[in-house]
């Protein structure tokens, strides 16, 4: 297979970009080009990952990283520190003769010696910043080259769109069952109101209880007439308890999912900094009134994702998703990767409309760790991320800058104003 038939060839099934696509927008590294040579379904994309990997092997960057990092010498060591040489300096030496004052103008004049700086790092009583900063100083003393940590971006940007989804059916869901209660209950009142009435005011040509047992005919009935109160109470019992039954169950599935949302939100949270965009419930115009669960907007590019938290068993092969029903496998009803894809097309067709042509990456997240596993997944058309795995998904994503922050700010403020509009 030569090169411009390698292009043409789609990543996976029904995926957004052919190959020649993805690998010049860099999607295709080297990890992903190998698992498709070893695991891909289709030969034709087994023959064009081996192409683009001999390409991406033959680079003039991947020689010079080759080059540079073969060329390094062991005295060329960078030691990584927990603490920046600023903050180092500027940390109060707890021990006396020279306690509260900062260690580097200690360090400077030569006042803390290395041994001194040795005891902060093994003494039980120097806190964990003390610690920090003495390797830090130590390892200058001794001209050791040291690498920094690179300076928080602070807090991700979170905007939403509003209540999500969930919030809203699990709100309309309660407002009917209460509606089917009261109806109940107001239906219960007039019976016993009118019958009260009827006790009080009987009919003229009503006759005596006593008539109608009188007689065969008249017991039999008064027996069915009795059955037919008897059934019709039962009914009105059976029918709004079933209902109320089943819009329980309905309202507990929602919140599952809303709970899901939060896990997944928090753990974002904690996993990026104010390099990204956090978009949550996220309406865009259009007949689909399905919202969009989390949109990720960072140097690397832009990803939704779509938030489940089901409970049972289930497993993906390919685009297909089914659950276990006692020992048998059978089709799901949702498909959340059709629903991850289409709304990564419905969200790049958005931004498409004001000139940004930006990649969308589509990513179920499975909030739900016990329902599946990573060896229920076979060969995903879209990216799917148990929550055990999503802390590590994250920091992989990030492998290089793909939207400049000037293209990162038309899209967050594109976003931010339509959130901004769903709250109106």
């Amino acid at each position: 297979m030569n090169l411009e038939e390698a292009r043409k060839v789609r990543w996976l099934n029904n995926y957004l970009h052919p190959l020649g696509e993805l690998f010049d927008e860099g999607y295709l590294n080297r990890s992903r080009l190998e698992w498709a040579i070893e695991k891909a379904r289709d030969p034709q994309l087994r023959e064009a990952a081996k192409v683009f990997l001999k390409i991406l092997s033959t680079s003039p960057q991947d020689k010079k990283q080759t080059k540079e990092s073969s060329s390094v010498k062991p005295e060329e060591k960078y030691f990584s520190i927990g603490i920046s040489i600023e903050k180092a300096r500027a940390t109060l030496w707890p021990f006396t003769p020279y306690k509260g004052q900062p260690m580097g103008n200690l360090f400077e004049s030569k006042q803390l010696s290395l041994k001194d700086l040795g005891y902060a790092i093994e003494s039980a009583w120097a806190d964990e910043k003390v610690k920090q900063a003495a390797i830090a100083l130590s390892l200058v003393r001794l001209e050791q080259a040291v690498k920094e940590p690179v300076p928080s971006a602070g807090l991700i940007h979170i905007h939403s769109g509003g209540r999500s989804y969930a919030e809203r059916k699990q709100t309309w869901l309660t407002l009917l069952e209460g509606m089917i209660l009261g109806f109940l209950v107001a239906f219960v009142v007039f019976m016993i109101v009118l019958e009260i009435i009827n006790i009080r005011m009987p009919h003229p040509n009503a006759r005596p209880l006593t008539d109608l047992t009188s007689s065969p005919t008249g017991i039999i009935a008064l027996v069915i007439v009795l059955g037919f109160m008897l059934l019709i109470g039962w009914l009105m019992i059976f029918i709004p308890n079933q209902l109320t039954k089943r819009l329980d169950k309905e309202i507990e599935e929602y919140q599952r999912g809303q709970e899901g949302e939060e896990r997944v939100s928090d753990l974002i949270i904690q996993a990026l900094d104010g390099n990204w965009h956090l978009f949550r419930n996220v309406n865009l115009p259009g007949r689909n009134k399905g919202d969009l669960d989390f949109v990720l907007v960072g140097p690397p590019g832009i990803w939704v994702f779509e938030v489940k938290n089901f409970r049972g068993e289930y497993r993906n092969i390919g685009d297909r998703w089914e659950y276990k029903h006692r020992k048998n496998w059978k089709t799901a009803s949702a498909n959340p990767s059709r629903q991850a894809f289409k709304n990564a097309l419905r969200l790049a067709n958005f931004l498409k409309a004001d000139g940004l042509n930006v990649f969308v990456n589509p990513a179920v997240v499975w909030a739900n760790p016990e329902s599946l596993s990573l060896s229920s997944v076979e060969n995903p058309t879209v990216a799917i991320w148990p929550y055990s795995r999503l802390a590590d998904e994250l920091g992989n994503i990030w492998q290089k800058e793909r939207l400049s922050k000037p293209e990162r700010d038309k899209i967050a403020d594109k976003l931010t104003k339509l959130c901004e509009e769903q709250k109106k």
